[in-house]
């Protein structure tokens, strides 16, 4: 019987050592986080009859946050005082995500990837927790970066976004004085789903949190050709692309704007589901509110985008509205007028025409657009060249000069005398002043917007024998002024809306600023 005893002693000694090493390494990276707490055995959730998409968004304190939007893709709705939201699942569903609330800092994919992360991939669980982290106060004053289309289509295209992109994006943005955020508008692969993950690490380097949407050369055929691409691939790397956030006095709409009819052809335009979705999310946003919608293909025009009227409609009455979009490989600032007051950004690209040179098809430097925000307005915008000062944003040509190689040859044909500058982020609310020796001697005219750049067509078909069918684009800022005095000192000034001056005075006729290395 002592015998039996002494062992039944033994063995609730050693249950009670164990129980104390299991508890003392509990500590440091073994801890239970707030998550995993509440997803398991913490803060309890009954939902509604029929509810069987439901969570808690909460602070890394779990302290609950009242009026977060929580999306499905399909449905939108609100967390309640307990930081609760729930709905009815849609069946296509495949994403629960949440619209980060100004209050809140943007949750990145690690400390090392500062891709944004705000959603969880749906599985068999209905419960889906998110914990955010609290701003001392919301950011009033903060830089957006537009990224148009960086498209590599192989390993030297990457190591070409790397080593001048996302360097120079780096090397600008080092020490800034506010918080910048990144919309990386489409095409961000050119028909290469495996490098999807190896564009998301690259972004996750720049340092500040992208945000990216859906571009045409992102969607996977299927084996059937006759059916539409779809976006699985880029889903499964980088979420989902119909979603929105806050920063500031702004909220931010990313849409997947591209419409495939089949394997090969395509459009702009929106479903009568986005749309809905739309009308949803914005139903939280106060008018007081500016928007910044982004995508990939561009809506200016009156034809050919699926359901434009009732998306332009949908953005009426906000404080300000900007519109980013990519896909054209030239810059363009375009002016809705109706049915509403709107500026669309459409961003030259970042690989420019095709990472074939350093410049895009109207001769705008390959770069991204820097845009200020102050409250709910922009304060400042402009174009920034990749390798080169934000201050250049002018180049000027012989406006009678043949520009060209052994394929071809093209010019302005503007007669002796006669410079053009392409003034690249140019509208017309900037002014184009002309100088000669000093004194103004001309307001510049706008030539029209169906011309080319010579000096960009003289190298793509020129030099290179690239296709004129996808190198040759209208540009849209091009200004002709004709010499007073032709042996004056030629000097070109470019006012912006902000009262930014850039000046030029030297025309460039040779190749060596538009040679990729």
């Amino acid at each position: 019987m002592m015998k039996i005893v002494k062992k039944i002693k033994l063995c609730l000694f050693f249950i009670m050592i164990s129980l104390c090493l299991v508890q003392c390494s509990s500590g440091g990276d073994d801890l239970v986080t707030p998550e995993e707490e509440s997803e398991e055995e913490g803060v309890g959730i009954t939902p509604f009859p029929g509810m069987d998409l439901y969570g808690l968004v909460a602070d890394v304190d779990g302290n609950p946050i009242k009026g977060v939007v929580v999306s499905d893709g399909y449905t939108c709705v609100i967390t309640d005082e307990d930081g609760v939201y729930q709905m009815k699942k849609n069946e296509d569903a495949e994403f629960v995500y949440y619209s980060t609330p100004a209050s809140c800092k943007v949750e990145t994919e690690s400390s090392q990837n500062t891709v944004a992360k705000f959603y969880k991939s749906l599985g068999a669980n209905s419960r889906y927790d998110f914990f955010l982290q609290k701003l001392d106060a919301p950011e009033s004053d903060f830089t957006v970066v537009g990224i148009g289309d960086p498209q590599p289509s192989s390993t030297a295209n990457l190591n070409r976004f790397r080593n001048e992109t996302v360097a120079d994006l780096k090397n600008y943005f080092d020490g800034w004085s506010e918080p910048v955020y990144s919309l990386v508008l489409g095409d961000i692969v050119s028909d290469k789903p495996v490098l999807l993950g190896q564009m998301k690490a690259l972004l996750g380097t720049i340092g500040m949190p992208s945000f990216v949407a859906i571009g045409n050369h992102d969607k996977v055929a299927e084996s059937n050709t006759s059916l539409p691409r779809n976006s699985d691939e880029f889903e499964s790397v980088f979420g989902p692309v119909n979603y929105s956030f806050n920063r500031g006095d702004v909220h931010f709409v990313c849409l997947d704007n591209v419409v495939f009819s089949s394997s090969s052809k395509y459009s702009g335009g929106f479903s009568d589901e986005q749309i809905d979705w739309l009308k949803e999310d914005l139903s939280y946003v106060s008018k007081d509110k500016m928007l910044i919608v982004y995508y990939h293909i561009p809506v200016r025009g009156t034809s050919g985008i699926q359901n434009r009227s009732a998306f332009l409609e949908a953005l009426e009455g906000y404080a300000e509205v900007h519109l980013f979009s990519g896909h054209t490989h030239y810059n363009e600032n375009y002016k809705h007028s109706s049915p509403l007051s709107a500026y669309e950004h459409v961003h030259a690209a970042a690989c420019g025409a095709w990472w074939k040179s350093t410049i895009n098809g109207d001769g705008t430097p390959n770069g991204y657009a820097v845009y200020r925000v102050s409250g709910a307005s922009l304060k400042n915008w402009y174009y920034k060249p990749t390798g080169e000062s934000a201050e250049i944003q002018i180049r000027l040509h012989a406006g009678d000069r043949y520009y060209g190689g052994e394929y071809a040859h093209y010019s302005y044909e503007k007669g002796e005398n006669t410079v053009v500058a392409n003034v690249w982020n140019a509208d017309e609310d900037w002014k184009i002043e002309a100088f000669e020796d000093g004194v103004k001697v001309a307001d510049l005219v706008a030539l029209s917007k169906s011309t080319r750049d010579a000096w960009a067509l003289g190298y793509h078909i020129g030099v290179l024998n690239r296709n004129p069918d996808n190198y040759s684009p209208a540009c849209k800022h091009l200004f002709l002024h004709t010499m007073q005095n032709p042996e004056a000192q030629l000097e070109i000034r470019a006012t912006d809306p902000f009262g930014n001056v850039y000046s030029q005075n030297v025309l460039v006729s040779d190749f060596s600023s538009a040679v990729a290395e």
